[in-house]
C-alpha cells in the first residue's frame, strides 16, 4: 500500500517533478481537488514543471491521476 506523501525533485536536469502518492483509502473528492490544483500549479509554472498524483498498481485512479507503472513510463520519456 502506498501512503499519502508528496515529494519533488529535479528530474534529469530539465524538469521539476512533484509526485503525490496515494493509497486507495485516500481516493476521494479531496483527491480530485488536489489533482486540479497540482495541474494548475504545473501549467502556471511553465514547461519544466510536472505534477502527478500516483496510486498503487491495481487501483483505478481518478481522472487526472496515474498508477505507479504509468508514472514510470512517463518519467522514462522525460
Amino acid at each position: 500500500m502506498i501512503a499519502g506523501r508528496a515529494c519533488s525533485t529535479q528530474y534529469r536536469g530539465s524538469s521539476i517533478v512533484v509526485i503525490e502518492t496515494k493509497g486507495e483509502h485516500l481516493k476521494n473528492d479531496d483527491s480530485n481537488r488536489k489533482i486540479r490544483l497540482g495541474r494548475a500549479w504545473a501549467n502556471m509554472s511553465g514547461n519544466g514543471y510536472r505534477y502527478y498524483m500516483v496510486f498503487e498498481d491495481g487501483v483505478t485512479p481518478p481522472d487526472g491521476a496515474v498508477t505507479l507503472s504509468e508514472l514510470v513510463r512517463i518519467l522514462e520519456k522525460l
